[in-house]
């Protein structure tokens, strides 16, 4: 993992993750580093939520102050898609795992797991693909499909623990989709392989279908492969065929490599906001 900044992202540093010592039950290798999958777009509040050893241990984080905190495991033995957010009644970071059967939801303020009593088919988490999951005030977004198979984006609640339903363009159903934060809004990205494009569409209401609308045409560029993350000032990243990331400035319509290259499906851009709270409060 590296940290980039810089105006046209020429600082680059490679970032160094302390050792944590993991329950051997659950853990493949003694060390922490051999691998982990950060969860969402960025940071919420300071904190990372990181998956290891192929998602069977969840650590939180905050880079800033270098505190971990191993979350002990939940009761269900597998997890089809997983979930990290901010309580900001409670003042509480929480984790959602989640399969088709039923949903557990983890508070680091009484560290401990609960049953969340939901209906699995209108929260539309089957079939999820929430590898491109969103954070924004106290919500946090996905792309799923319902057992019809019609795409939706699902949000979850963080404070009242509630799902939003909002459906998507049925246009867009066999193009392949890409969900970013771009300038404080829930972005899709449509990836139109056969001309080289991508669309992008801005979510103006949750709940409402209709209020999706498109604001630009990125290309054609045949040299893109796929989008892996948005910027804070209107900017796009993307990962090019030959595996190289570029970066693209929706308002000057230009495009510059980074000089990083990433495997396929491997990589993608996380915001991080410094925060030097510590991760656990005291209770209320």
């Amino acid at each position: 993992m590296y940290s980039v900044s810089g105006k046209r992202f020429e600082n680059r540093v490679k970032l160094d993750w302390p050792s944590v010592k993991l329950d051997p039950v659950y853990w493949y290798k003694t060390e922490y580093d051999s691998g982990f999958n950060v969860l969402g777009s960025g940071s919420v509040h300071g904190t990372l939520c990181l998956f290891c050893a192929k998602k069977r241990n969840i650590i939180l984080c905050n880079p800033s102050t270098k505190e971990f905190k191993i979350i002990p495991r939940g009761s269900l033995s597998y997890a089809a898609g997983h979930a990290f957010g901010y309580d900001s009644v409670k003042d509480d970071y929480k984790v959602m795992w989640l399969n088709q059967v039923q949903f557990e939801i983890y508070s680091l303020r009484c560290n401990s797991w609960r049953k969340l009593d939901v209906d699995i088919k209108s929260a539309l988490s089957i079939y999820s693909n929430n590898k491109e999951q969103l954070y924004m005030d106290g919500l946090s977004h996905w792309l799923s499909r319902s057992e019809t198979r019609i795409a939706a984006l699902t949000s979850f609640d963080w404070s009242n623990e509630v799902f939003i339903k909002t459906s998507l363009p049925s246009d867009t159903d066999s193009i392949l989709k890409h969900l970013v934060l771009l300038n404080g809004s829930i972005a899709l990205i449509l990836n139109h392989t056969d001309t080289a494009t991508f669309h992008i569409l801005i979510l103006g209401e949750l709940g409402v279908m209709e209020s999706w609308t498109k604001i630009f045409i990125v290309g054609p560029l045949p040299c893109l492969d796929y989008p892996i993350g948005a910027g804070k000032k209107g900017d796009l990243f993307f990962r090019k065929k030959d595996g190289g990331l570029v970066w693209f400035d929706l308002n000057s319509q230009t495009i510059e490599d980074i000089g990083i290259t990433a495997e396929a499906f491997c990589c993608k851009i996380i915001i991080h906001k410094e925060s030097l709270l510590p991760l656990e409060r005291e209770n209320i």
